[in-house]
């Protein structure tokens, strides 16, 4: 069924003139509802949407009506209702966890934002290689033009990838595919670009349902010129297939942006249509039990799902991974590739990855125009018209079938088999079309030795052939933690089922073995970080039956080192200093708390980052018995820092969690939380700022102080019953400062200075006092708080001769005061008729 989009616009503008005279003349009344529109239709820009939430039944037969809840949409074949607070008012936390506590309700999760797989500018970038490849296929796409086989578009020249990827040797083959349908879940399609129209067919707009899908960002229509611009029709350029039957499905806006559930429902959406591909050029860094719930149900339908990588690759470094949904294990996950064929370090790695395509195309544009396009939303559809263009040579083959025979006949364009970059190689799509599937791709892996590369979350299939069969397995474990490998039997429906064996070997010595007489199971192995060896084998050796079979691989962390501290009163308590704490998330909706008692004040700052994007740090923290105070600014990937935070004296609590989702899923990697205290020593001797103010010291006592401003200045005072020897001592002077001493006798009559010198200290020996009271004056060049100095007077033995003179005629309450500057000078005669009573520099220090 062709559709005539532009006379259905027409006919919209015609019945909205209609409509506005009815309304004018009271006809219809200005305030009634359209039929079907969605209860949560798109507000207005000056709106937030609602947030909401995806309720999961675990037997649609409990669903049931909630207290306090506005149920907003169901899903029936996922068994989700999509629901919020019935009152704005709602305390939201005790709302979830009362529909969370509800018998049947399997989970309630965000209902998160996607975006479409678009590059920033700053990603975008100049392609030498690409413009060089062009322009050397040049002439080979025009030569092919003449040839039956070739299409005949004037802008075919400049889609130099057709031949990188092998489509133009694979239209010698087949270039047609309108047997089954592909849904493009995206930005709409410029539904009468000329290069398109002919090959669409009908299907929704869900940001707007009373709107037809059109694209209004673009991103869409690129992507559907990719798959199906029509071929050798005269005008424009080249789709993979020539002819096919393009579902739009808009589920994301003009900005590119949606939510988790408009993903869903599109997805949803064609399957009920009946839909055999689905490409999906968006994509997000957090996993989603929904989104799971949904790519499961499109795999039971035999709906192959294809999606991008991303494009993070260079932004983000060794934090880049393979975004959701392309990560889930039975999406075809395609990266990119440049036009030498080397990996395109912008695209998204990860054990998730199937194979790549090319990065750089040339492609439709809105408003029935054509440009340049880039990135793995442009690579996912070259794969998904590859597998449609399959399905016409092989129509009977499965869905895992198709993508296994995808991967098989890839251009190694990396490390040998399998690699993070380019997943199992370059798209080849004349091959894939000249080559029959091979039931088990992986073979000869009958040992250990010959064990095949098996990634981590990604779905294989293989087969035993005989009982004496095994099937060996590496499994690269990034971490200490469990293994789970889900075997499931591809018997067919009413034939007995062979019960096999797994193996798990480390190092030649085996570890664990599993066993299922079941259809499925799965296995659970405990592992150390690094090669991991799995066997698949059947229990019965003289077992003849020939047996398909399905691997999936999946891993958990091990708990980290500070576990259990997912709450405030198990929270693991660190010592108050700086430090670094390595943790992870290794369980759903995972917070780790840590309490630090200290014990004087100072500043603090927190820094927490993942080594994954798939960890948005989220950080908080609270002095015991206050509020939480939370630091949330940054995206994934990216670290958190707090401000620098002044404490004081007492408990405080650190909670980290990571912030992609409240009910986020645990994830492989680690986070990094980097605590820089700096002490901010308080003056126990405070006020001392005066003379008459000076703390009372004692001999042979440590004393510790801070100058903690330019004008801050430390007294001191000792007593003396009788005339005395001290010895006078300022250390532990932080390096870069320097401190003063100024001795004062009673009537404040100044002995003697002394200053610390690059050591950060002082020492005065054997100095003579008579009797009285004295005084010391401790200052700075510069404040410093952040580390004690320390003073000390030792007073020793009395001394005989002028002291016990002086002792004599001197009353206590008059001592220390001309005699004791007499016997300053009387130690050093050169200083009797200086003039300077006070030199600094004459004083010996040690």
């Amino acid at each position: 069924m062709k559709v005539n989009h532009g006379r259905f616009r027409s006919l919209r503008r015609q019945l909205a003139a209609l409509l506005a005279v009815m309304l004018l003349c009271g006809v219809v009344s200005a305030a009634e509802p359209w039929a079907g529109r969605r209860i949560d239709a798109a507000p207005s820009a000056k709106e937030e949407p609602p947030q909401s939430w995806l309720l999961k039944w675990s037997d649609p037969a409990q669903a049931a009506e909630l207290r306090g809840t506005l149920v907003i949409r169901r899903q029936a074949e996922a068994a989700v209702d999509v629901v919020r607070p019935a009152e704005a008012s709602a305390d939201v936390e005790a709302w979830l966890r009362r529909l969370r506590s509800t018998p049947g309700v399997e989970y309630v999760y965000p209902n998160g934002r996607v975006h479409a797989l678009e590059l920033s500018a700053a990603q975008q970038a100049d392609d030498s290689s690409a413009a060089e490849a062009a322009s050397g296929e040049a002439s080979t796409l025009k030569a092919a033009a003449a040839s039956k086989a070739a299409a005949s578009d004037p802008e075919l020249a400049k889609q130099s990838y057709l031949k990188q990827i092998g489509a133009l040797a694979a239209w010698k083959t087949v270039r047609e595919q309108t047997a089954l349908t592909i849904a493009i879940v995206d930005t709409g399609i410029d539904l009468d670009h000329p290069d398109l129209k002919k090959n669409l067919v009908p299907g929704i707009n869900l940001i707007d349902t009373d709107m037809p899908p059109e694209d209004n960002n673009g991103h869409g229509t690129s992507v559907a010129g990719v798959i199906a611009a029509s071929g050798s029709n005269g005008i424009g350029v080249s789709g993979i297939l020539w002819k096919a039957k393009l579902m739009p499905i808009k589920a994301l806006d003009h900005n590119g942006d949606g939510t988790e559930q408009d993903l869903g429902e599109a997805i949803l959406y064609a399957v009920r249509k009946q839909a055999k591909i689905v490409v999906l050029s968006v994509g997000l860094y957090r996993y989603s039990p929904y989104m799971q719930d949904i790519v499961n149900y499109a795999e039971s339908k035999g709906v192959l799902l294809v999606a991008a990588a991303g494009n993070d690759g260079q932004s983000l470094g060794s934090l880049a991974a393979v975004k959701y949904p392309a990560a889930y294990s039975t999406v075809l996950a395609v990266g990119g590739v440049k036009a030498d064929n080397s990996p395109d370090l912008r695209s998204n790695p990860g054990t998730e990855l199937d194979l790549s395509a090319a990065w750089n195309v040339y492609t439709t544009a809105v408003g029935g125009s054509y440009k340049k396009e880039e990135g793995t939303s442009m690579a996912a559809p070259q794969v998904a018209a590859a597998a449609a263009l399959i399905w016409a040579r092989y129509p009977k083959l499965k869905t895992y079938q198709v993508r296994e025979l995808l991967r098989q006949t890839t251009r190694n364009i990396g490390e040998s088999g399998f690699d993070n970059r380019t997943g199992y190689g370059l798209l080849q799509i004349d091959k894939a079309l000249s080559t029959p599937v091979i039931a088990d791709g992986f073979e000869p892996n009958d040992t250990r030795g010959t064990a095949a590369f098996l990634p981590l979350n990604k779905q294989l299939s293989a087969v035993l052939n005989t009982g004496k069969d095994i099937d060996w397995y590496t499994v690269e474990a990034p971490y200490d933690g469990k293994l789970t490998i889900k075997y499931q039997s591809l018997t067919e429906t009413g034939a007995a089922i062979p019960p096999v064996r797994l193996l798990h070997y480390v190092n030649g010595i085996q570890k664990n073995t599993y066993t299922t007489k079941l259809a499925s199971g799965n296995a659970e192995f405990t592992v150390k970080k690094g090669t991991q060896k799995i066997g698949v084998q059947f229990m019965n050796s003289d077992n003849g039956t020939r047996q398909p079979y399905l691997l999936n691989s999946s891993f958990i962390m091990k708990p980290d080192a500070y576990e259990s501290n997912d709450q405030t009163y198990e929270a693991f308590a660190l010592s108050p200093r700086s430090q670094t704490v390595v943790g992870n998330f290794h369980q759903k909706a995972d917070r780790d708390w840590y309490a630090i008692t200290f014990k004087q004040s100072g500043t603090l700052r927190l820094t927490l980052e993942g080594n994954t994007a798939r960890i948005d740090p989220g950080l908080a923290i609270q002095r015991a018995g206050q509020s939480l105070r939370a630091y949330d600014e940054e995206s994934e990937g990216q670290a958190e820092i707090s401000p620098i935070l002044t404490v004081t004296p007492g408990k405080y609590y650190i909670r980290v969690h990571n912030a992609i989702s409240s009910e986020a899923s645990p994830v492989t990697g680690q986070y990094t939380l980097k605590i820089n205290y700096v002490p901010k020593y308080d003056d126990p001797n405070e006020p001392n700022n005066q003379y008459y103010e000076g703390l009372s010291i004692r001999s042979g006592t440590e004393y510790v102080g801070v100058i903690n401003s330019s004008t801050d200045v430390d007294w001191f005072q000792l007593r003396l019953t009788k005339a005395s020897q001290i010895d006078l001592q300022v250390f532990n002077v932080p390096s870069g400062k320097v401190m003063q001493v100024i001795a004062y006798d009673k009537k404040q009559q100044q002995l003697f200075t002394q200053k610390t010198g690059s050591t950060g200290k002082l020492e005065v020996k054997n100095k003579r006092f008579p009797s009285g009271v004295y005084y010391f004056k401790l200052t700075a060049n510069e404040p410093f708080d952040k580390q004690y100095y320390r003073f000390k007077v030792t007073v020793k033995n009395a001394f005989a001769g002028a002291s016990a003179v002086a002792e004599q005629q001197l009353p206590a309450s008059e001592a220390g005061g001309d005699e004791a500057r007499r016997m300053f000078r009387a130690e050093d005669p050169a200083l009797e008729n200086s003039g300077e009573p006070f030199a600094l520099e004459r004083l010996l220090v040690q």
